[in-house]
């Protein structure tokens, strides 16, 4: 009996050792960016029964006997050991996975990528399907930066996600350009209504924003990213206001999108470069070298050299792309080609 009665108590002690408790850690379904000793990929956690909008935070460790698979969010049993004579630049915790408590796949990873407006509160907008920094009102989100942009139909804007829930969605304020557009009304309601959204509900490829009583404020749908579609050959058909009659020796630009970089002709010289600046709506060009031979008609080629420097933004639409200055103003149109 007194053997027994020692054994309970040395079980007690262990139980009770300060340098050792199991904890209830949530991981998130992505990893962000993070510096630690160099920078590095942080798994974001939180702790508690429950799991908390926006409150997240960087976890600069690792748990021992857990296998972090993106795409899912977790429940974990961890236990944190107190560890003692550790380097000045480690952590002194160490981290043991007990047990996966939860795991489930992340529905708000749907949200990611470009979506096409289609209503405001109700109405239907009746615009061309274009891409690009064109008249359609468009969105594109990533919810790994809880970041926001897109175009209004008139200015381009940028801003974050502040709360980010399996139904409810908290929007920062907007940056956004300052164009005053022929027609506002469009942009003026999708701004409007972009500020009042609290809540949202995703149906296979259609996403609806709902204001904090449910009640309907923009439909979109799921695009295809605009610069995606810009990687592709494309030969001009106007440039700087002029038709280019002689399409066999038409200036033509073949853009890669992922490498961002771009090659062609000027409708003279073979032409390279590099792509600068490239987002669903924005489009400029670096320096680009050339050869220097002198053709019969230099008009063409000349015009097209002079544009191609100041290209700002663009849109594609019916397989014509589009080149716009940073007024909105076109440079030239070009037709895809394969």
């Amino acid at each position: 009996m007194k053997n027994t009665v020692v054994f309970g108590i040395i079980l007690m002690l262990f139980a009770c050792n300060p340098k050792e408790k199991a904890e209830i850690y949530w991981v998130n379904s992505y990893k962000v960016d993070c510096v630690g000793v160099g920078p590095m990929k942080c798994m974001l956690i939180q702790k508690g029964e429950a799991l908390e909008d926006g409150a997240w935070q960087n976890f600069y460790s690792k748990i021992e006997g857990f296998e972090y698979e993106p795409g899912f969010i977790y429940k974990l049993k961890v236990k944190e050991e107190q560890l003692e004579n550790v380097p000045a630049d480690a952590s002194s915790i160490k981290y043991i996975l007990v047990e996966v408590l939860e795991k489930r796949e992340d529905a708000r990873l749907g949200l990611n990528g470009s979506w096409e407006a289609l209503k405001i509160k109700g109405s239907v907008i009746k615009l061309p399907r274009t891409r690009g920094a064109g008249v359609l009102p468009q969105l594109f989100i990533d919810i790994t930066k809880m970041q926001i942009s897109g175009i209004d139909n008139c200015n381009n804007f940028t801003g974050s996600i502040s709360k980010l829930g399996e139904s409810t969605i908290e929007l920062g304020p907007l940056a956004a350009t300052q164009k005053m557009c022929p027609d506002m009304a469009i942009a003026t309601a999708f701004n409007k209504a972009l500020q009042a959204v609290k809540q949202y509900k995703l149906s296979e490829n259609t996403l609806t924003f709902m204001d904090e009583n449910g009640t309907e404020l923009l439909e979109f749908t799921k695009g295809t990213e605009a610069k995606i579609l810009l990687n592709d050959i494309w030969v001009a058909e106007v440039v700087d206001g002029v038709a280019v009659s002689d399409q066999d020796n038409a200036p033509r630009l073949e853009i890669n999108s992922t490498e961002l970089t771009v090659s062609g002709t000027d409708g003279c010289n073979n032409i390279t470069g590099k792509i600068t600046t490239l987002t669903n709506t924005e489009l400029v060009f670096g320096t680009l070298a050339g050869t220097k031979k002198m053709c019969m008609d230099m008009n063409i080629p000349d015009k097209f050299n002079k544009l191609i420097q100041k290209v700002h933004a663009y849109k594609i639409a019916n397989l014509k792309l589009t080149l716009l200055d940073e007024k909105g103003e076109v440079l030239a149109i070009l037709k895809k080609t394969d």
